[in-house]
């Protein structure tokens, strides 16, 4: 079976005539395009190459919002359910991390008035943004040749907001999984882009996917089960986190991970990931550019001997 595209599976949730809208947008804008979001009675935006654009019913983009569609309360609500597949209260745990993940990897976040303090409790939606992933294959291909492709090592990977550090991730999990046995934990499957417990994103032959779990608990569960050489998650930095990490940096496994730091004396200011960083648990860090150059390298530190 073929993989639908990105834009085949968000018209899937979309109603008439949005649908058509977007449907109408040609191939060369939807490739750069990595964010539709719909916001109640304004003008529907898109993200493209960090820009903010308007969607206009001829299917163009413009900066002028007066030309853009607008969405109504009772459309963006139908948006939402069937992300949900009509059965919002099935999606609690996804609501209460303010996002649901569709097919493809793509991350639908949802904001809207909480009722009782309680973020499952979405009482009244305001917006909705559909978050592209992208698959770039051989993105990684210089780090990993140069710094992994001889052993296993371990590396953090560092970058702000939409700086490509998830699709960075993903690749070199991609070599990674095609040389060493790779545990991947997948929390908000955007790596692996899972549906119906298939990954849909290349993530090599030799990983096993933890789809939906929180880290710390596919951590240690990887490590009592599958027996990793490496472990790969995305945006640790909370303290459960980081325990799991140095549990399976004691048990001798490395690991590849994202961490949302603009640089050095940013990253150091979380205790957490400072703590690993002076165990030694990491053997190279990478930060990346910025939102303008996603993907691209700014600097490789290495924190090793060898």
């Amino acid at each position: 079976m073929s993989r639908k595209n990105p834009f085949e599976v968000i018209c899937l949730y979309i109603p008439m005539p949005f649908r058509d809208y977007i449907d109408k947008l040609n191939e060369n804008e939807r490739e750069k395009i990595s964010e539709i979001r719909f916001r109640v009675n304004r003008p529907v935006t898109v993200t493209k190459d960090g820009k903010q654009l308007f969607i206009t019913q001829s299917g163009k983009l413009s900066s002028n919002a007066s030309f853009g569609i607008v969405i109504s309360y009772e459309a963006l609500n139908q948006i939402l359910n069937a992300i949900c597949s009509f059965s919002i209260h099935s999606y609690n745990r996804e609501l209460s991390n303010g996002f649901i993940t569709i097919e493809g990897g793509i991350r639908a976040g949802i904001a809207g008035s909480i009722g009782d303090y309680d973020t499952s409790n979405i009482k009244h939606i305001t917006s909705v943004n559909f978050r592209i992933p992208r698959e770039i294959k051989g993105c990684s291909d210089y780090i990993f040749n140069k710094y992994m492709s001889d052993k296993p090592k371990s590396m953090l990977i560092c970058g702000g907001v939409a700086s490509g550090k998830t699709t960075l991730l993903r690749d070199l999990c991609r070599n990674l999984g095609n040389r060493y046995t790779v545990s991947l934990i997948d929390e908000r499957s955007e790596l692996a882009g899972c549906c119906n417990g298939i990954p849909e994103n290349d993530i090599g032959v030799f990983t096993d996917v933890y789809d939906g779990i929180d880290r710390e608990r596919g951590i240690i569960s990887s490590i009592r089960s599958l027996s990793p050489e490496i472990i790969v998650c995305d945006e640790i930095g909370g303290m459960a986190d980081c325990e799991a990490i140095m549990h399976g940096f004691g048990c001798g496994v490395k690991f590849a991970a994202s961490a949302h730091a603009y640089n050095s004396d940013e990253l150091m200011k979380r205790q957490c990931i400072s703590k690993l960083i002076e165990q030694s648990v990491f053997d190279y860090i990478v930060f990346l550019e910025g939102s303008g150059n996603a993907g691209s390298i700014k600097e490789i530190r290495s924190l090793c001997n060898d």
